[in-house]
């Protein structure tokens, strides 16, 4: 029997991650621990629960049953640690430290969180956003509450897939042809006979069409492709220079245009509008400094994206 005295919090922290992460190495990493010091953990872990917890399978590292029964009880009990005791009743963003953790594209990073982060170096020196892409894991992040905002296209998230998870619409933006701005063939129009003889750039983010690809063969649009790439903004570099042709969601397109050596395309296909919203764990709903962060973050999309925000509630 686990006795209670025997587990202390920074335990519990290395157990989540080693959870979470089924790798020494990584959970470290994520931790800012050294390799050494989290397998000491790991070895008292075993010892305290009696059991191997992670197990070696060739290469990689097992959970064992017992290990898969902690996973939601662990993250359950940190979280509520961390919103009810841990995080303080108010929040002063120019006295305050913070880091704040948020999933999005390169788009989005570009688009919304560079003005909120110049916005939050405008108003404190004790804040910091951490942003990550979009990782394949990113539902189970909302859903064990491991961010602090995601902010996600909305047709590839299925809300009864994170149930305990808030949304609010953030932004909305159309998309636009985009080629090198001497490109010798394209007019000012992004036609379907541009499309069929052109070389295509794809973005495909995690080795899968993207939307707009998947969009593109739904109507039955043909093209050559040429070169993928995971990125937005490198997509907009890789074009100069080249016969490539590619779609980019337009305020992209628009604020690197200059560096990139771009221009617009009018589309003269109908391009379904990528709408993007942000979630995040309902168990942050009051915590003070996400209430805030929320706030800044509606503001930036108010003051960059005017059609597409959405004024912040709760």
């Amino acid at each position: 029997m686990v006795k209670l005295g025997q587990i202390d919090l920074n335990l519990l922290v290395v157990l989540d991650a080693l959870l979470r992460e089924k790798n020494v190495t990584r959970a470290a990493e994520s931790l800012h621990l050294s390799q050494p010091a989290t397998s000491t953990a790991l070895a008292r872990l075993r010892r305290v629960f009696g059991d191997e917890l992670l197990l070696r399978n060739g290469r990689y590292l097992e959970l064992t049953p017992r290990a898969q029964s902690l996973i939601e009880p662990v993250r359950e009990v940190l979280a509520t640690i961390e919103q009810t005791i841990v995080q303080p009743p108010t929040f002063d963003p120019t006295t305050d430290s913070r880091h704040f953790s948020v999933i999005s594209s390169d788009y989005v990073s570009t688009a919304l969180l560079h003005p909120l982060i110049a916005r939050l170096i405008g108003l404190a020196t004790g804040l910091q956003v951490d942003a990550s892409p979009v990782g394949v894991r990113y539902l189970e992040a909302l859903n064990r509450d491991e961010v602090d905002l995601a902010i996600l296209p909305d047709r590839i998230v299925d809300q009864a897939l994170i149930p305990d998870c808030s949304r609010m619409p953030i932004i909305e933006d159309r998309f636009v042809g985009v080629v090198w701005r001497d490109h010798p063939h394209a007019g000012d129009r992004l036609t379907a006979d541009l499309l069929r003889h052109s070389p295509w750039l794809a973005y495909v983010p995690h080795g899968r069409p993207s939307l707009v690809e998947q969009d593109l063969d739904a109507a039955g649009y043909p093209r050559r492709v040429a070169a993928t790439s995971t990125s937005m903004v490198a997509m907009a570099f890789l074009l100069a220079g080249t016969d490539l042709m590619a779609v980019l969601p337009q305020r992209l397109a628009r604020r690197v245009a200059g560096a990139a050596e771009i221009r617009l395309l009018e589309p003269e296909m109908l391009l379904q509008p990528l709408r993007e919203s942000a979630f995040w764990h309902t168990r942050r709903a009051r915590d003070p400094g996400h209430v805030w962060l929320r706030q800044q973050l509606f503001a930036a999309a108010r003051t960059e994206c005017p059609a597409g925000a959405t004024a912040a509630t709760g």
